[in-house]
């Protein structure tokens, strides 16, 4: 059977009571756990300002805004730094290309071939196509019916 609504809000009703009963007990036992009164419950710090730093949301959003553009500063620079530049030259055109170590691309700005996965995937399918094609099984050729 289902619960009704009224047991519901009573629960509720209940629960706040409880809540607000408890409030003050615990209220002792985190201000005792932080240090901020003795066991006999004298205050050790009058102030609760000297412990506690306020930030509105405002404050944390601009700080976390900082922090990204700090990281994503870090990292152009770090892509800026430059590596050593290797000159390949392609056997099949001819044409010198000066690679950089770091950022793996030529004077051009492409990729090298084996780096780049679209064309990989592409020659993969063309390679499956031409072998599917080729492919001719012995008893298909024989037993066919006429």
């Amino acid at each position: 059977m289902g619960r009704t609504n009224r047991s519901r809000k009573r629960k509720a009703q209940m629960d706040r009571i409880k809540k607000e009963r408890n409030s003050k007990k615990e209220l002792l036992r985190l201000k005792k756990t932080l240090g901020l009164i003795d066991e006999h419950g004298n205050e050790l710090i009058q102030k609760m300002e000297e412990v506690i730093e306020y930030k509105t949301p405002e404050q944390l959003k601009k700080e976390k805004q900082a922090k990204e553009e700090k990281e994503i500063l870090e990292e152009l620079a770090e892509e800026r730094a430059e590596g050593e530049i290797v000159e390949v030259t392609n056997e099949k055109t001819g044409v010198i290309h000066r690679y950089n170590t770091k950022t793996m691309r030529d004077q051009f700005g492409s990729l090298p071939v084996w780096k780049k996965p679209r064309n990989t995937e592409r020659k993969m399918r063309k390679k499956v196509h031409a072998q599917k094609k080729q492919f001719n099984q012995a008893w298909l050729n024989k037993f066919v019916p006429v």
